[in-house]
């Protein structure tokens, strides 16, 4: 009974220190996950970033609240398209930037690592750049034509960072 005791203890204070150094700032200080995917790049065209999620207050304060609002690096999909209109969009929910799926083509999919860094090599063109969340396409802007997350790549490489804003208030 006592090595079962010991076990449980050992186990349980394990689990609280994952938890801690997975929650703790220096995890989601985003700066330094930028520059840290800045070295992974290995493309010479295309587009390279990180995927992060903002979630909390995110309203600006004075005094600043630095708790109140965590953008930290997360592991996602990521899938580019032909440059895609709400026109062009399947199950549309606006409001929240997400989406069923588009009817324009789908040009790349890559898997954002532990760190949100991802790259796809892309010709030179103007594309959309979505994240995979909870089974949807989430896009969460659009330019003055209607276009979502729209991407414009030219020769060499773009660095794009995506942030999923959906449980962030602004």
């Amino acid at each position: 009974m006592k090595i079962f005791f010991g076990f449980s203890v050992l186990f349980f204070l394990m689990s609280c220190h994952k938890d801690e150094q997975a929650n703790s700032p220096a995890a989601c200080n985003m700066q330094e996950v930028y520059s840290v995917n800045s070295k992974k790049v290995t493309i010479t065209n295309g587009v390279w970033g990180t995927v992060s999620s903002l979630e909390g207050d995110c309203m600006p304060t004075v005094p600043a609240c630095s708790s109140c609002c965590r953008n930290c690096p997360v592991q996602r999909t990521v899938r580019i398209y032909q440059y895609t209109t709400l026109n062009a969009t399947i199950g549309v929910n606006q409001h929240a930037g997400f989406y069923d799926g588009f009817t324009t083509q789908l040009i790349a999919e890559v898997d954002a690592d532990g760190n949100g860094f991802f790259q796809a090599n892309l010709a030179p063109g103007i594309y959309s750049i979505v994240i995979v969340e909870n089974g949807k396409l989430y896009a969460n802007s659009i330019d003055g034509q209607g276009g979502l997350n729209s991407l414009t790549v030219e020769a060499g490489r773009k660095n794009v960072n995506l942030a999923i804003t959906y449980k962030a208030t602004f």
